[in-house]
Parts: C-alpha cells; sequence; structure tokens
C-alpha cells in the first residue's frame, strides 16, 4: 500500500493513517510486527533491471527484498519513538538470535530472495508462535476469480488453504513482482504451519482496527 505509482513512490499520507491506526491500538497494549513490501517502486526496478540486462529471476528478486527493506527502515523512522531502533531483514529472519520487542513495534523488511513479503511475514510469526497473520492488500479478501476481470466475482468470507491454491492455479513458484492475495509459497508453507491469513483492504483502516479489536470486519479468513 505504500507504493501506489510513478506519480506516489512512497505514500506518505497513507503511512501518516496507518500510523495514527497502529498508535490508538496500542494504547490497548497490543504489539504489532510490521512487515513490508515493495509495490510500485519495487516492480519499477525489477523492469529498469531486465531493461539493463539483469535477466535471472533470482537476481531479481534480491533487488526486490532490497526494496521491502527501505520501505522498511522509511516506516521505522516515521514511527521511530514507538519502534524499535532496527528493522529485522535478510537473515535476521532465520538467525537462531532471539527478536525482542523494545519498544511496541517491530519493522521488518524482506528477507531471503524467491518469494513475496507474505513469507516473511509467515517466518516472524513463527518466532512469536502467532498463528494469524493480517494481510493488507489492495482487493478487501480473495474472490473466486480476479474481481478486475470478472463482474460475477465473489468475496469469500472463509477457505480452506487447499482451496485458495486452486482459485489461484497453484503456480510452483512466486515470479518477481508477481501479485496474489497470498503468494503461493506462502500458502503452501502457512498450510504445513497451520498459520491462517486474514486478506483486507489497506485502504480501510478502520476495518483494519476491527480485526485487531476482535469486531465484525470484511474481509477473508484463509485457513
Amino acid at each position: 500500500m505504500v507504493s501506489r505509482d510513478r506519480d506516489n513512490l512512497f505514500d506518505f499520507d497513507y503511512l501518516h493513517r496507518f500510523s495514527d491506526s497502529i498508535r490508538k491500538l496500542t494504547k490497548y497494549n497490543k504489539k504489532f510486527f510490521i512487515t513490508l513490501g515493495g509495490g510500485y517502486l519495487m516492480r519499477m526496478y525489477r523492469d529498469m533491471a531486465k531493461k539493463g540486462g539483469i535477466k535471472e529471476d533470482l537476481q531479481l528478486h534480491w533487488i526486490g527484498t532490497t526494496i521491502n527493506n527501505l520501505h522498511a527502515e522509511i516506516v521505522r523512522a516515521y514511527m521511530h519513538e514507538i519502534a524499535n531502533d532496527r528493522i529485522v531483514a535478510y537473515e535476521d529472519y532465520y538467525s537462531d538470535s532471539k527478536i525482542e520487542f523494545e519498544r511496541d513495534i517491530i519493522v521488518g523488511g524482506g528477507g531471503r530472495a524467491g518469494h513475496s513479503g507474505d513469507v516473511d511475514a509467515l517466518v516472524a510469526a513463527n518466532k512469536f508462535n502467532i498463528d494469524t497473520i493480517i494481510s493488507l492488500k489492495n482487493v478487501d479478501g480473495v474472490y473466486t476469480k480476479d474481481p478486475k476481470e470478472y463482474k460475477d466475482a465473489k468475496r469469500l468470507d472463509s477457505l480452506s488453504w487447499d482451496q485458495y491454491l486452486e482459485i489461484i492455479g497453484n503456480p510452483e513458484k512466486h515470479k518477481p513482482g508477481a501479485n496474489f492475495p497470498i503468494d503461493p509459497i506462502a500458502s503452501r508453507r502457512a498450510q504445513k504451519a497451520k498459520k491462517q491469513f486474514i486478506v483486507i483492504s489497506g485502504e480501510d483502516l478502520k476495518n483494519l482496527e476491527n480485526v485487531i479489536m476482535d469486531e465484525s470486519f470484511i474481509g477473508t479468513i484463509v485457513k
């Protein structure tokens, strides 16, 4: 949600609104591990790299991972007084060292190449023994088919991991910049680890507050 298009490479207006919601929720003793994706800026650099002669998916993934970390640094800086001093990035996710909350928020960027930030969020959830990942996307849930292409697409309140993978075609790999409600690698790992994702629109921050406060919300639970 933080990088939308060429005219809005980083949306500070959105970050301001998002920060307000998070700050409000910390007053209820809520703590957050926030994982950042790459959005438009990542895709822009991917395309520039391809045009410049970098063709291998692995190398393009590493470029995307670095953009995720840049976004994490910006979010951490914006909320520095309530966030840990360092972002979680690269091998931090896989280190045996314990990650601890020094303040109310830990901000994470990208870990390893080959997947989206969904996997990084899942790895973080495993470290903290958290069963549910809330995923803020540019859609308000998982649909029976692409709602941008099909007017008869219907949003699902909940579905299983098998059902979700069937909807997205169960691809084996995550291409750099591919856009899924939940990336296929994260989906299979979450299924194996018995984790659930809640997919909601990142635009509706009151809805995010409802999810966290265990109130009625609009979105999809994949479990």
